[in-house]
């Protein structure tokens, strides 16, 4: 069993949904009491209030002001992204030779497949004789 299983079982209890001692009963020792227990908080009905703790007026996020992070400075943005241009460019250089007919193709296969689409979805408001 987990390791709060006799406080939960207290904690239904108090709430009136069993309404003996229950880890007495699994146990096997006599009830600690008979019916439900009075409490003097009931954390379901009247949870304790944390004090410094006051709940917003307004609905809205306030981030933590925090200067410990650590922030790319923008010339390494700006290196990666000169690398990442110069990679895309070198390898379309590199591989016209297969990838225009390779554009093309999907060009066409995906025209293909767009027009027969529509063509099959207005024949069917078509009159048939």
């Amino acid at each position: 069993m987990a390791i709060g299983w006799a406080n939960n079982l207290d904690l239904l209890a108090q709430s009136g949904v069993l309404d003996f001692d229950a880890p007495a009963y699994v146990l096997g020792q006599p009830p600690r009491y008979v019916g439900n227990p009075d409490a003097v908080n009931q954390l379901y009905d009247n949870p304790p209030r944390v004090p410094g703790f006051e709940q917003p007026k307004t609905d809205e996020f306030k981030p933590a002001k925090n200067d410990n992070l650590v922030k790319t400075p923008a010339w390494k943005k700006w290196l990666f992204g000169v690398i990442t241009a110069g990679a895309l460019i070198f390898t379309g250089y590199k591989f016209k030779t297969k990838l225009i007919p390779l554009v093309k193709n999907w060009s066409k296969k995906t025209g293909n497949f767009f027009s027969n689409g529509w063509k099959k979805f207005t024949g069917l408001f078509k009159k048939k004789p």
